[in-house]
């Protein structure tokens, strides 16, 4: 193997560093003093956009150690009078069943069900499809919410967080891992011209829960 063969591996492992890493910390910095402490942190008559996740693993009956605690985060927001409105987004499992948890819990606000989420780039361009208007609040694990938060920027949607509690177990853990390839997946998707996943327009789909 010749020396500039090596030095040409060598240099593209390099600039692959350099953007996994660069691309991590531009996402993060979209977070920067925009992830709410407490309920009063975030603007009177906000869109509430819960992101969807797994409630368990698969058919095994584990629980995946995200979803409960974006489910209680939701619900002290919602018990603030902080939001207008309650968007839950992710697949239609995600959507219905999120919808169904926060109303039995006693949510009394309109909650609409966003089964077209699938990514969270589709979240939050259906969110600026809908609310072009609106401040948007991002619920979900903090690590998430920052990238949610990026994509808003770049879609021009008024958006802040409220960060969701990490979770127990290994999973968020490794969920947070995974969330550190999704980050340059997102600037490469903001390169691409950010395609939406779901087949079917942004501003199409939402149905209001009953």
């Amino acid at each position: 193997m010749s020396r500039w063969f090596k030095r040409g591996v060598g240099a593209v492992f390099a600039m692959l560093a350099i953007f996994f890493i660069g691309s991590n910390l531009w996402v993060w910095s979209a977070g920067w003093g925009r992830l709410a402490g407490n309920p009063s942190e975030v603007p009177t008559g906000s869109v509430m956009v819960l992101l969807g996740t797994d409630e368990f693993v698969g058919s095994t009956g584990d629980r995946t150690g995200t979803y409960r605690p974006r489910i209680d985060a939701a619900l002290d927001l919602a018990r603030s009078g902080r939001v207008k409105l309650i968007v839950t987004s992710g697949t239609d499992v995600h959507a219905r069943v999120m919808a169904t948890q926060l109303r039995s819990a006693g949510v009394t606000c309109p909650i609409v069900e966003d089964p077209y989420g699938w990514r969270t780039l589709d979240s939050v361009l259906r969110a600026k499809a809908y609310y072009p208007d609106d401040h948007v609040v991002f619920v979900s694990q903090g690590w998430h919410c920052v990238r949610a938060l990026w994509q808003a920027d770049h879609a021009s949607l008024r958006a802040t967080a409220y960060p969701a509690a990490f979770g127990d177990g290994w999973r968020p853990l490794m969920g947070s891992l995974r969330d550190c390839v999704a980050k340059p997946k997102a600037v490469i998707d903001r390169c691409l011209g950010n395609p939406l996943t779901a087949p079917v327009p942004a501003n199409e789909g939402n149905v209001p829960h009953r």
